[in-house]
């Protein structure tokens, strides 16, 4: 009995072997029981790969924005800085003007006439002659009309307004041939002050007196095809008064300032 049991198992294991079918009597692999194969589909595998991609593609528009941000800041900073580096440079040659061409500033206009302010000094500043209530300065220097005006500005002051008899004497002793404030550029015979009022409304004009009934102003252009639409002093032998000249002419200037004691 105790052979027959041990041998039992052997026995149907080869009678099965015998009688069946070799390809349907394959024994299981145990271990496949205890330990199943995980498989993971291709969709599985398509679905990671795509959200990688997605996270890696985040991340690099992230870090493109903050670069764009940052270049974009710093060229913000670099083109307020040269703003700011044009202006101080523009300010600092205000007073340049003079020696520069006439085709270099634009004539003014009604409303840059009205802009000029009159600014005093006190007691006359140093190069400043006084005389009655005013300031003059007489230059040296000889420009055209345009910068000769810019100038006065650049120096507190403006061209020289000649309002009476005694200003226009006080000016024909210092013998200057000079540019005064006097201009009709805008419109051929109207002439206006810097202060933008028309020579009519001062009460008086200076204009000389030619012999044989010829007399200024005359808007030659003779010398400049655009012809004579600024004023000036003059002192020819025998007369004595104010002469319109093309603007760009070079001559020394005079300008004006108020006196405060």
């Amino acid at each position: 009995m105790t052979d027959n049991h041990i041998y039992g198992n052997y026995n149907f294991e080869l009678s099965t072997r015998k009688s069946g079918n070799r390809r349907n009597s394959k024994i299981a692999d145990p271990g496949s029981f205890l330990y199943p194969r995980e498989t993971t589909s291709p969709s599985r595998r398509i679905q990671v790969l795509l959200v990688v991609l997605s996270l890696s593609l985040l991340c690099s528009l992230c870090a493109l924005g903050v670069v764009t941000y940052l270049l974009c800041g710093s060229l913000y900073v670099s083109e307020n800085n040269q703003i700011d580096s044009l202006l101080e440079t523009k300010d600092g040659h205000l007073g340049a003007t003079a020696s520069a061409k006439m085709t270099d500033i634009p004539l003014p206009t009604r409303s840059a006439a009205k802009s000029t302010k009159l600014i005093g000094c006190k007691s006359c500043l140093d190069g400043w002659v006084s005389h009655g209530a005013k300031c003059y300065f007489f230059s040296n220097d000889a420009v055209n009309w345009t910068h000769s005006r810019d100038h006065c500005v650049s120096m507190g002051g403006h061209l020289v307004i000649i309002n009476s008899q005694q200003e226009q004497t006080f000016l024909r002793s210092m013998n200057v041939n000079s540019w005064i404030g006097l201009n009709d550029f805008e419109t051929e015979g109207w002439w206006l002050w810097v202060d933008n009022k028309p020579l009519s409304q001062t009460g008086v004009n200076f204009w000389i007196k030619w012999g044989g009934g010829v007399s200024e102003p005359n808007n030659s252009k003779k010398d400049d095809p655009s012809g004579e639409n600024c004023a000036r002093l003059s002192n020819p032998e025998g007369y004595s008064g104010w002469v319109d000249a093309p603007c760009g002419e070079l001559h020394a200037f005079v300008c004006e300032g108020l006196s405060v004691n």
